[in-house]
């Protein structure tokens, strides 16, 4: 299909006079590695639907204005209106002059700028947080050729769309993995009112197709889930608007919660087995998806929980303990705006239970003098934590702290778990070292 279309296209050329090579030959595989972009001559001149950015000449820190060309619009300052017309053709780091003679340097605007300007119906996450978040995930893709079609490709889920803030970073971070996506000629002369048809078949129409086929073809695949058709759609508008829509054809857009979209793939892969790389959960109520992403998760992928309070993390924590799912925890972290820390976030048994247990064990056991050690900050109020919580004869206890001598400003909380091999419920689980440290 994929060449049919291709030849397609190349054979309506040469009805009409245009001097093309012949389409390229092969296999599907072969196809979608050697697939490429056509790009204009005048790729760095402003032209009618590109994002583009307007920063004052006489003020450098000015943030900037985002603006999407449009030949008829104008965009409204209060140093003056700016026409778009002004703007298209124009080169980056050129200057357009405002109605008032104010003068605007155009700019195009980067990933970090253009997250934090676009209009927005929930609070993003931030560059920086986005991008910690990405590198925490340890993504790497290989560029597409033959010798590696066939291997299933990255799928990572992202529960929680909201803005299009992360799903954009998740996207350029998985982009090298994608062929570049094939686009068809337009040969319809300016008086033609309609497509032309070839076969039956408009240039839209094969277009469409050889955008399915294309499809097939990826190597890697953002799957961003949002319970809100309005917030879905706001973020498609907002990946498609980033340089054209670069990233647009790594991402794909879904409806509902992350329970029902996991079992959705099951039933139409018609497998069990896990196909997600990594998980992404940026959503309330998390520890009540940790089951089913356990059933869709790889062996040693991770899954990372974004949230606002350090309790939601706690609550992960317990519930993975509780039900023994089989996930390790990596790490706790604090995001900020300016720097991170590592939290401590794991049970411990108290000494307060292991006495009691060692107790009913050897109740004709002398008990020896123990040694006291001086407790001192953090240390001290954690061993409180832990006695008191023994008072209740509670086996488990949580110790929740930033590590010391680390600064933070802001922020929300990410934690990171690796997906293990599932553990035999048969055997009795024996306390970690880490765990019965005393605190």
């Amino acid at each position: 299909m994929f060449q049919r279309l291709q030849a397609d296209g190349y054979n309506r050329a040469r009805l009409r006079g245009a001097s093309r090579p012949a389409p390229p030959s092969g296999e599907l595989s072969k196809a979608c590695a050697l697939s490429v972009l056509t790009r204009r001559p005048d790729a760095n001149d402003s032209t009618e639907g590109d994002v583009v950015l307007l920063k004052e000449k006489k003020n450098a820190g000015h943030d900037g204005i985002l603006v999407k060309l449009q030949t008829t619009k104008q965009t409204h300052t209060h140093r003056g209106n700016l026409a778009h017309a002004d703007i298209i053709g124009k080169e980056s780091r050129q200057l357009v002059h405002s109605a008032r003679g104010n003068a605007y340097r155009i700019h195009e605007p980067t990933l970090a700028e253009y997250v934090r300007l676009t209009p927005r119906l929930v609070t993003p996450i931030y560059p920086s947080d986005a991008n910690l978040i990405v590198s925490l995930l340890d993504i790497h893709v290989d560029t597409p050729s033959p010798s590696i079609n066939g291997s299933p490709p990255v799928e990572i889920l992202e529960a929680g769309t909201g803005h299009g803030a992360l799903t954009l970073h998740l996207a350029r971070a998985i982009h090298a993995a994608n062929p570049p996506l094939p686009k068809l000629h337009n040969y319809a002369s300016e008086q033609e009112a309609e497509d032309p048809v070839y076969l039956g078949e408009s240039i839209a129409d094969l277009q469409d197709a050889n955008n399915e086929s294309w499809r097939t073809c990826r190597g890697a695949i953002v799957h961003t889930l949002d319970i809100s058709s309005k917030h879905s759609e706001h973020a498609k508008k907002i990946v498609e608007g980033f340089k054209n829509g670069i990233y647009a054809g790594s991402v794909d857009f879904h409806l509902g919660d992350p329970g029902s979209w996991i079992k959705e793939q099951q039933k139409a892969r018609k497998t069990q087995d896990p196909f997600l790389s990594h998980v992404i959960l940026d959503l309330p109520g998390a520890d009540t998806y940790l089951d089913v992403v356990a059933s869709a998760l790889h062996i040693d992928g991770l899954l990372a929980v974004f949230n606002p309070s350090i309790t939601q993390i706690v609550e992960c924590v317990e519930k993975i303990r509780k039900d023994r799912m089989p996930y390790l925890l990596d790490r706790v972290v604090e995001l900020g705006a300016s720097t991170i820390r590592e939290w401590d976030v794991r049970a411990v048994r108290p000494r307060a239970a292991l006495k009691k247990a060692e107790q009913k064990a050897a109740p004709d056991a002398s008990s020896g003098a123990e040694s006291s050690d001086v407790i001192k900050g953090q240390e001290a109020r954690d061993d409180e934590l832990a006695q008191d919580l023994g008072k209740n004869e509670e086996k488990w206890a949580m110790v929740c702290r930033p590590k010391a001598g680390q600064e933070v400003v802001g922020g929300g909380f990410i934690a990171l778990w690796r997906k293990m091999e599932p553990a035999n419920l048969s055997e009795s689980p024996e306390p970690s070292a880490a765990a019965t440290e005393q605190a």
